[in-house]
């Protein structure tokens, strides 16, 4: 009636074994295993022409159009990375409890937005280059970001 485990069986179904402990483990009832920031993968022009929403100091790679929020404690994302030679629809979305700007000098972009307000604009044909965004209203002394366009 009793089966005996030869040794060779033993090794051979331990990873088995292992593995499940180690899934068990891991994934309790109920829950559903989530990927880390660091694990995701970044979106990238080619694969994903609308931006992914990301936090501050990340980077989000679009094609043709971006959103970016406004809130109280900065812009969302603060570095936008567009390819050039087409159009850039972007849309600003004030997510905070007071007024925001949105400027571009050197594009002469200057938009201003009331609390829950949101506005679309486009930057034609852009440049080559790096270009800083910024907010003036009062209360966002520092808010910065940075829009790239290459090739």
């Amino acid at each position: 009636m009793g089966e005996t485990w030869s040794r060779r069986q033993v090794i051979a179904l331990a990873p088995v074994g292992i593995g499940i402990l180690v899934v068990r483990v891991l994934v309790r009832p109920g829950s559903t295993p989530e990927a880390s920031p660091s694990s995701s993968p970044v979106a990238t022009p080619g694969a994903s022409p609308v931006a992914t929403p990301m936090e501050a100091g990340r980077p989000v790679s679009v094609a043709d159009k971006v959103t970016i929020r406004l809130t109280d404690s900065g812009f969302r994302p603060d570095y936008v990375q567009a390819t050039n030679g087409h159009d850039l629809h972007v849309t600003l979305r004030n997510t905070g409890s007071r007024e925001h700007d949105f400027k571009i000098k050197d594009l002469d972009v200057d938009e201003t937005l009331a609390p829950g307000e949101e506005t679309r604009l486009t930057i034609e044909s852009p440049p080559l280059g790096d270009f800083t965004f910024t907010s003036d209203a009062p209360g966002d002394e520092g808010f910065e970001g940075t829009l790239v366009f290459y090739i």
